[in-house]
Order: C-alpha cells, then structure tokens, then sequence
C-alpha cells in the first residue's frame, strides 16, 4: 500500500514537472514572440522617420533648385537688358553726336550769313550818311536788337531748362530758327538802307549827320558784342551738356553692375544652402 502510494505521487510529481517545464516553454515562447514583434515595431519606426526626413530635405532641395533656377534666369535677363540698353544708348548717343554736328555746321553757316549782312549794312549805312528819313528808321533797328538780346537770353534760357539728353539737338534748332529770323531781318534792312543810298544818291544830297551814323554804328558794335558772347555761352552749354550725358550713362552702367553683383551674391547664398541641406 506504501509502495502504491508512493508510486502515484512520484507519477504525479513527473506530470507535474512536465506541465510546469510545458508552462515555462509556453511562456517564453511568448516572451520572444512579444519581443519580436516590440523589435519590428521600433524598426518601422526607426524606418519611417529617416524617409520623413528625406523627404522633408528632398522637397526643400526641389525648392530651392527651382528657386535657383528662376534667379538664375532672371539674372540672365538682366544681363541681356543690360547689353541692349547699353546699345541703345550708344547708337542714341551716336544720332545725338551726329545732329549735333550737322547743327552745329548750319549754324556757323547761318552766323556766317549773318556777319556778311551786318557788314553789308553797316556799309550801306555809311554810304546813305543823312537823309530825312533815317530818323524814323533808327527806333526800328533799336527795336530789332532788343529782339535780337531777347532772342539771346530766351535762347540760353531754353538751354537750362532742357534736361533730357535730346535738349541740346532741340535748342540747336531753335537757336537755327532764330538765326534764320535775324538774317531775314538783316536782309530786309539792308534791302531798306540800299533803297535809302539810291535816293540819297539820285537827289545828289551831301549832308551828313554824324549823330545817327553813331548811333547805327553803335548798335551794330552792340550786335556784335551779342553774337560774340551768344557763341561763348552756346560752347559753354554744349560741354555741360555733353558732360551730365557721359554722367548719366556712368550711373546707368553703375546701377546695371550693382544689381548683377546682387543677383549673384544671392544665388552663392542658395547654393550654400543647397550643400548644407544634404
């Protein structure tokens, strides 16, 4: 009976013993699942966060490639605006420089004109000496250079008012209009004053009258003087007219290379952080 017994209880221990060691195989069993799959789960999220991150500094880099790009052709514009105004300006200048020229010629032209008829009436004048209408005349050509000096000043007035590079080429023409007019001027009074010396001569008369010849000749000295000075102040307008030219095309050229050196500067910036960004 002692032996029976302890049989039954030395099988019970052995079932025992097999389903604790069943138990404890089951149990870590589970314990290596449940780490397996802990494992898996950090991998995945270690996996996912560095493709977040790529594609976070893939989507700046695809940014500031476009960026790039665009300033790149930006400045690539602003270099060929700058070539083509830099053309423009010179063949501007270059048409400026040639009307000048050609104005310039029919000017001297004109004053040339000028002298020759101003020396044909003082002649004419001398000639006619006194006659009985020669002092109804005088308050005409005292009339006449008062225009002539009004014509003077309105013209070295026109050419402080005129600021734009083209200034120059309109005042040569109005100083050609108003030359025009005194020489028509000219013309119709030594046309008056040949008239005068063919009476005076036809009625044989040999009185003289110093007074008006002085006074003739003293307007026409006045003439002169204004003419001489008229060419002084017109040489004087043309250089610094010539000079806020060269000027304004320094500054142009000054600008157009600063805002080259701008647009470069800020594509160095980009492409640094271009390489920072990988």
């Amino acid at each position: 009976m002692s032996s029976w017994l302890g049989g039954l209880g030395s099988g019970l221990g052995q079932s025992l013993g097999q389903v604790g060691g069943s138990l404890a195989s089951l149990t870590g069993q589970i314990s290596n699942f449940t780490k397996d799959m802990l494992m898996e789960g950090a991998e995945e999220v270690e996996a996912e966060l560095p493709n977040s991150r790529r594609e976070e500094i893939e989507a700046i880099h695809a940014i500031l490639r476009s960026e790039n790009e665009r300033l790149k052709k930006l400045c690539s514009d602003l270099e060929e605006k700058h070539e083509a105004s830099e053309l423009q300006i010179k063949h501007q200048s270059t048409s400026y420089r040639n009307e000048l020229q050609q104005k310039e010629v029919e000017i001297s032209h004109l004053k040339a004109r000028q002298i020759a008829l101003q020396d044909q009436l003082l002649k004419l004048q001398s000639a006619a000496q006194s006659v009985n209408s020669g002092a109804g005349s005088v308050p005409t050509t005292t009339a006449s250079s008062s225009s002539f000096n009004y014509g003077i000043s309105h013209h070295a007035a026109a050419f402080h008012d005129d600021d734009m590079d083209f200034g120059d080429v309109i005042s040569s023409q109005q100083e050609i209009n108003r030359l025009s007019n005194e020489i028509s001027r000219l013309e119709s009074e030594v046309a008056h004053w040949r008239h005068i010396a063919q009476i005076s001569k036809a009625q044989g008369s040999n009185s003289s009258d110093q007074s008006e010849i002085c006074k003739l000749q003293n307007i026409i000295k006045e003439l002169k003087q204004n003419r001489s000075q008229e060419i002084d102040d017109h040489q004087h307008e043309m250089s610094v007219l010539q000079n806020a030219h060269q000027q304004k095309l320094a500054e142009i050229t000054r600008r157009h290379r600063e805002e080259l050196s701008e647009y470069e500067e800020r594509i160095e910036e980009l492409e640094n952080l271009l390489q920072q960004g990988y």
